[in-house]
C-alpha cells in the first residue's frame, strides 16, 4: 500500500512520544488500523483515523490531546470519537 509523504511524517510525530522499547509493536498495531481505514494510498486522513481507532480507553483521550497539540482540527472526525466510546 502506497503511503503520501505526509502520511509517514504525522505517523512518525505521533510515534515519538511512545517509549522506543515499545514503538515497534505500537507502529504494528497503529499501522494495521491505518491500512483499514485508508482508500487505496495512506492519506494524512486515514493516519489520522487509524490512530484513533488504535488508542484503546484512557489512550484515546491522549491521542486527542497529541492531535491537538499538532493543530489538527478534529471536527470531521467527532463522529468517529463517538462510535468509539
Amino acid at each position: 500500500m502506497e503511503w503520501d509523504q505526509d502520511a509517514k511524517d504525522l505517523l512518525e510525530e505521533l510515534l515519538k512520544p511512545i517509549p522506543i522499547f515499545a514503538r515497534p509493536m505500537a507502529r504494528m498495531g497503529i499501522e494495521k488500523k491505518i491500512r483499514e481505514a485508508a482508500e487505496g494510498t495512506v492519506t494524512r486522513d486515514a493516519v489520522i483515523r487509524g490512530y484513533l481507532i488504535a488508542s484503546p480507553g484512557n489512550m484515546q483521550e491522549r491521542a486527542v490531546k497529541m492531535l491537538q497539540a499538532k493543530k489538527i482540527d478534529l471536527t470531521p472526525y467527532e463522529q468517529l470519537l463517538q462510535e468509539l466510546k
